[in-house]
């Protein structure tokens, strides 16, 4: 049975972390939300220099946990602005540029309004059979703000340099599934501020740190930062997973409201970034879904990263692990997920962390010799 004013709690708080702009690199608008957020819940709450926001809760331990969500989102860049106000833009993070066309987008000014714009090409009634056969490619396309000159556009606040996002608003149907841009990673980031407010007074032995990071879909820069700078003993990432469109699924494919999916091994070989779940990390997970009875999904992908990737290598080896919340139409300006597989998701993350507190996990160890020592 769901209970409607808690649904209604999660869609207000994802409603507000998606609609705020927040491309790598310019996350304020949704760090600043987070920080309200939790400021009446927490020991302490730290900005470092690269806009990373870490909060902790729970006891001052040495057994210390992370907990990441990445806040940044993909979005686009202005890279020119033409005599006739047109603004030149390139993608920031993976997008398929097919899905750019015709999209309506804001455009972030200097004195922080939110400019509307559209991503223009030439109509469909005068573009050549060549024209139509061609690649998309957003060195094609240009935003349009009803700008009529350089000097114009210059005087709303647009710079070289300005963030862009998709003006798509939030909306969540009666059955439970959400739409709107940046559910990845915004999704996350409500999921570990709820998971922070709850278990802020309950830790005995845990000293949790919340690690709402920047920069993850440009190759997840602040993250490697934070983990050096509280070194953790271990560290789970929150993030998304891409599914097949529902007309492609086969059985065993992960899909929405299966449950979260807990996280094997990713890769993207390309930029040479991912990891293998500690394994002692990814049976804990899979012991407490059994055991609660928490719906969950396992899968390996072989072309995406997160935050993990450059965790795992930081100060000396942190081991971790990643939960992970479907989504279709992945990096579009439209995403798609379910709130039954981000309530499973904070469940699975809470019963985990008091588990852990419990009964800590053990990395590494040191082997005596098996015969005394030559002299």
């Amino acid at each position: 049975m769901v209970d409607s004013e808690k649904r209604e709690k999660w869609i207000d708080l994802i409603r507000r972390l998606t609609e705020a702009p927040g491309p790598s690199g310019q996350e304020e608008r949704v760090r600043e939300i987070i920080l309200n957020e939790l400021r009446p819940y927490c020991k302490e709450i730290i900005e470092d220099p690269l806009g990373n926001l870490v909060a902790k809760i729970g006891p001052d331990g040495d057994f210390r946990v992370g907990i990441l969500a990445h806040m940044d989102e993909v979005g686009l860049i202005i890279t020119r602005i033409l005599p006739n106000g047109l603004l030149g833009f390139d993608p920031v993070g993976i997008i398929d540029e097919r899905c750019l066309l015709g999209c309506l987008v804001h455009v972030m000014a200097s004195d922080g309004r939110l400019i509307p714009g559209v991503i223009g090409q030439k109509s469909r009634h005068l573009q050549t059979e060549e024209e139509l056969e061609a690649r998309v490619s957003h060195r094609t396309l240009w935003i349009d703000v009803g700008s009529s000159s350089r000097e114009e556009a210059l005087d709303r606040g647009i710079r070289i340099g300005s963030g862009v996002v998709f003006a798509t608003p939030f909306h969540a149907y009666e059955n439970g599934i959400i739409l709107g841009k940046a559910l990845d990673n915004r999704v996350s980031c409500a999921v570990l501020i709820e998971v922070l407010k709850a278990l802020g007074p309950k830790l005995n032995r845990l000293s949790l740190y919340g690690m709402f990071t920047i920069e993850e879909e440009i190759g997840a820069k602040g993250a490697s930062v934070v983990a050096f700078d509280h070194r953790p003993r271990m560290t789970l990432t929150l993030d998304n997973v891409p599914t097949q469109n529902p007309n492609d699924l086969a059985p065993g494919d992960v899909d929405l409201r299966r449950g979260p999916v807990i996280r094997i091994f990713d890769w993207w070989p390309s930029l040479t970034l991912g990891m293998f779940s500690h394994p002692a990390i990814r049976q804990r997970l899979l012991e407490v879904a059994t055991k609660e009875g928490i719906p969950h999904q396992r899968d390996v992908l072989t072309a995406t990263f997160l935050d993990s990737s450059q965790v795992h290598l930081t100060a000396g080896g942190i081991p971790g692990g990643s939960i992970c919340f479907p989504r279709r139409y992945a990096h579009s300006p439209v995403e798609m997920c379910d709130l039954s597989d981000v309530e499973n998701g904070f469940q699975l993350l809470i019963k985990f962390l008091e588990s852990v507190d419990e009964n800590p996990l053990q990395f590494g160890r040191s082997y005596s010799p098996s015969h005394p020592p030559v002299v």
